[in-house]
């Protein structure tokens, strides 16, 4: 890099010197990208390293220009990327800038909350997103040096951005969120936000936020950040609002002994007025829920947020900035993928007491753990686990909609008194809870018995390795595949390879071995007559257990018999060891597996395992081994709610109701299923890091949507 932008030394919000943490979080960039493209099928080394190359000129050319407003800004990256644009590049300027465009408007990917940081680290305030070095400017410059690189045709080129694509929306979210906490470890905080608003008389067409602003799921400060505040700021200066009204001189409140009583009664008109007109809209919602109750039982219904034009506010009031601010947080607690329609629709009933909680009580912008804030989360929480096809007839969609009722009642008597309601759903989530962890007991026991089968399997297996060693005769070796290796496989169930029935059995066929031995000395002779019976009986005793006919035992103890008469002559042609035998090689011992990104693990086996009506799809391993994923590298507990995928992509999300002890393998059930799902904890574990997966168990509905909401805000 030719120079260091935004240093230390100029920069005294950066508390690190910015050059070497810019260097590294290029770096960082280029590999993952270079991670994904690899995933994607390019396997050529040039022209990966013109892709990697790209996108770190790309970073060093925005992170080193100068701060510029508007088009400026982006005119030279735009008239070089022109300059390509031939015949067939043509199409692929339009490709490129569509995958860049959907890469954009993804909400999972967090590129702006790296573009907040970048503003703080090169000190450039007004850093526009089409400047960001780490942004998706680099990503679409790279793509077209892969077209250039790779000499194929248009429709390969074509072909290959499809790929990447893919990739790209599946991988960007991760490399974002590690972008973002390798900023934060070196302390490089998010940039106050700049609202640019048309020019206003008496107003600056640049005003600030007072407050920082950071993406979905931050954690920079102690309480994680507050993103309703945050969108209700941004709202206001948008809209030119004034600061909201002191808490002193709401209805209800003391005025603390203000001199100023017409603004105290001013304020008590408008407010009384604002009342009644919620009265009236809440009478006639409530008709509306009254005939989509009469409705059809598919038809979903309407649900739609309000805006502060519903009631006719001035615009920039503070009614109106909280009210077009919740609705914002509706638009997207009814466009959530996850939520039933019948769970939206009682959440929805919510809108009007919950507007009339953000007007009267100035905490519930700021205080994250607000009681009107936790009782939308939490009835989210109630519905995890619920099909999209939960109706009105659905228990819990039942229980939610008599809860929204409770609640509108109890804010309308103005009691505002949320904690029994907030009991009641920790209630209702706990009983779920206990409901579906008992229930999924007959399908943890198939799981436990298949893999202790598998286990017992592979512990025999491994004990033939070593015996098939040690003899080379035929019905021996014969004996011990067919018959003696389901007797160590049933020793294993019935006490592992500690227990006492498999440490029997492994030295009958130790002493087996010796006896057909030549004997040299008469002490062994002895010891050999007197042995014989005794192990011919255990012997039997097994195969018996096993039900194995006399007729298929027959030859393996004629021969047993043959050589033990031999043994005793001390006939030199008694059989040795099988020393120079091909014998095969003990079994290696189990193996970690890879960790995402390394090779893949050996396809998953799928079995059904069914018994008395009770189905689980066990997608384990091919051999139960040893997870790599111990317990503190694991990001899931037993109580979680997981959304995953199958194999075949169908989404499901299901409790961890048991994890293998050794295998490490987890079932997850959910009673709406009618069966349970085993994982392997490293497909579980790759899932997660990739973004396929999601523990959903504390999802914060309302937070969520502010965060989303203030993402959208952020973008534009």
């Amino acid at each position: 890099m030719p120079e260091q932008p935004g240093s230390a030394s100029t920069n005294p919000s950066a508390p690190e010197d910015s050059y070497f943490v810019l260097r590294e979080s290029r770096e960082l960039f280029q590999r993952r990208l270079s991670d994904i493209a690899r995933q994607s099928g390019i396997t050529s080394s040039s022209t990966l390293e013109a892709f990697s190359g790209e996108i770190g000129a790309v970073h060093d050319e925005l992170a080193a220009s100068a701060q510029q407003d508007g088009f400026e800004q982006t005119d030279g990256l735009t008239a070089s990327r022109i300059s390509l644009v031939g015949n067939d590049d043509l199409e692929l300027e339009i490709r490129i800038g569509e995958i860049a465009n959907r890469l954009k408007n993804n909400e999972r990917i967090g590129h702006w909350r790296v573009q907040l940081r970048y503003m703080t680290l090169l000190d450039r305030p007004k850093m526009t997103a089409e400047n960001n070095p780490a942004g998706i400017e680099p990503v679409s410059r790279g793509l077209w040096a892969i077209c250039r690189e790779s000499g194929d045709n248009l429709e390969q080129n074509l072909d290959r951005l499809d790929r990447l694509e893919e990739k790209l929306q599946a991988r960007l979210p991760e490399v974002y969120s590690e972008l973002n906490a390798l900023l934060e470890r070196h302390r490089i905080a998010p940039a106050q936000v700049k609202i640019v608003q048309r020019a206003a008389a008496g107003k600056s067409s640049d005003q600030a936020v007072a407050g920082r602003v950071d993406g979905p799921g931050s954690h920079d400060s102690p309480g994680g950040s507050n993103a309703l505040s945050t969108l209700q700021q941004i709202l206001r200066k948008q809209l030119g609002g004034d600061d909201p009204a002191p808490a002193d001189h709401l209805p209800g409140r003391s005025a603390g002994g203000s001199a100023n009583v017409a603004l105290d009664v001013s304020t008590l008109v408008m407010l009384n007025h604002l009342m009644d007109q919620l009265r009236n809209l809440e009478q006639r919602q409530l008709a509306g829920v009254g005939q989509a109750a009469s409705a059809a039982p598919g038809q979903p219904p309407q649900l739609r947020a309000l805006r502060s034009q519903d009631l006719d506010l001035p615009m920039g009031q503070p009614a109106a900035v909280a009210l077009d601010t919740l609705s914002l947080i509706f638009e997207a607690i009814f466009s959530a993928p996850d939520l039933p329609d019948a769970v939206k629709a009682a959440i929805g009933r919510l809108q009007i007491p919950l507007l009339k909680q953000a007007i009267l009580d100035a905490a519930f912008f700021t205080d994250t753990q607000h009681p009107a804030r936790q009782l939308v989360n939490r009835m989210a929480q109630a519905a995890i686990g619920l099909g999209l096809d939960a109706g009105r007839d659905n228990a819990m969609c039942i229980s939610l909609g008599k809860l929204a009722d409770a609640v509108r009642t109890t804010l309308e008597a103005g009691a505002g008194e949320l904690t029994p309601h907030l009991a009641e759903l920790d209630t209702l989530i706990a009983e779920r809870d206990r409901a579906n962890q008992a229930n999924s007991q007959p399908y943890v026991q198939l799981v436990v018995e298949h893999e202790n089968r598998e286990a017992a399997r592979s512990g025999a297996e491994a004990w033939l390795g070593r015996a098939l060693i040690n003899t080379a005769e035929p019905a021996f070796r014969k004996f011990l595949a067919e018959h003696w290796l389901k007797v160590m496989e049933t020793a294993c169930l019935d006490g592992g390879t500690t227990g006492t029935r498999w440490q029997d059995n492994a030295s009958c066929i130790d002493e087996l071995l010796w006896s057909v031995q030549p004997k040299a000395s008469a002490e062994e002779r002895r010891r050999l007559i007197a042995l014989i019976p005794s192990l011919l009986k255990r012997i039997n005793a097994e195969l018996d257990e096993l039900v194995v006919p006399t007729e298929d035992r027959a030859p393996f103890i004629n021969a047993c018999l043959d050589l033990q008469t031999a043994a005793l002559r001390n006939r030199p042609g008694a059989p040795e060891p099988a020393k120079s035998a091909a014998a095969p090689a003990p079994l290696p011992p189990a193996t970690a597996g890879p960790l995402p990104g390394d090779n893949p693990e050996p396809e998953t086996t799928v079995h059904l395992l069914e018994r008395s009506g009770k189905l689980v799809q066990y997608l384990g391993l091919p051999k139960i081994t040893p997870s790599r994923w111990g317990a503190a590298a694991r990001d899931w507990q037993e109580g979680d709610w997981i959304r995953f995928a199958l194999p075949d992509g169908e989404q499901l999300c299901g409790r961890l109701c048991w994890q293998g002890p050794d295998s490490g393998t987890v079932l997850l059930y959910n009673a709406g299923w009618g069966y349970a799902v085993a994982l392997a904890p490293s497909s579980l574990e790759q899932q997660l890091r990739s973004g396929g997966a999601r523990i959903v168990s504390a999802t914060s509905l309302f937070d969520e949507a502010a965060e989303r909401a203030l993402g959208q805000i952020a973008r534009h």
